[in-house]
């Protein structure tokens, strides 16, 4: 029962009821798994819930796309995190391998380390845990502008040198 106006004193009920089944084949479609999807729609719900005052305020369109919006965002950002947390497996099962053969290490140093110490770290966290530069920023207290210059900057760097890592 989806209505066409504005409705100031809507529910999380009547949203789930106007929206649920739409959604709910939108998510399986993206994920491909009964129990995942149930997850993104769950968690939509609860972002709708926090957002009731914003969806009342919406038309019936609004509220659509403002729903199919945030399932996708769950989504996108579940897959994410799936991939960064598979590039730190990778990275942690290099690290295992070249500790476990100290001749591995001393025959290939980390690029990582041939930069400026202030780039280092920044180059792990975008590069082998994935992250943007917005989190980067967040978690370094230094805003993403500044990130990215450092990153550049690191980048350009070991472009000049690569003569030296080879």
């Amino acid at each position: 029962m989806v209505t066409t106006g504005w409705n100031r004193d809507m529910t999380l009920a009547d949203l789930y009821e106007a929206f649920e089944g739409e959604l709910h084949r939108y998510a399986i479609r993206l994920v491909r798994d009964p129990d995942q999807a149930d997850d993104l729609l769950q968690e939509t719900f609860i972002r709708a819930m926090a957002n009731l005052e914003l969806l009342g305020q919406l038309n019936v369109h609004q509220r659509r796309a403002w729903l199919y919006r945030v399932l996708k965002n769950l989504f996108l950002d579940a897959q994410n995190m799936h991939r960064r947390e598979q590039l730190l497996v990778k990275q942690l099962t290099q690290e295992t391998q070249f500790a476990s053969n100290p001749w591995i290490g001393m025959m290939s140093p980390s690029l990582f380390d041939m930069v400026p110490e202030r780039c280092q770290e920044l180059l792990r966290k975008r590069y082998l845990l994935g992250m943007t530069s917005e989190e980067i920023g967040r978690e370094l207290g230094i805003p993403a502008a500044t990130v990215r210059s450092r990153l550049h900057l690191a980048i350009k760097y070991l472009r000049a040198n690569k003569s030296r890592f080879l």
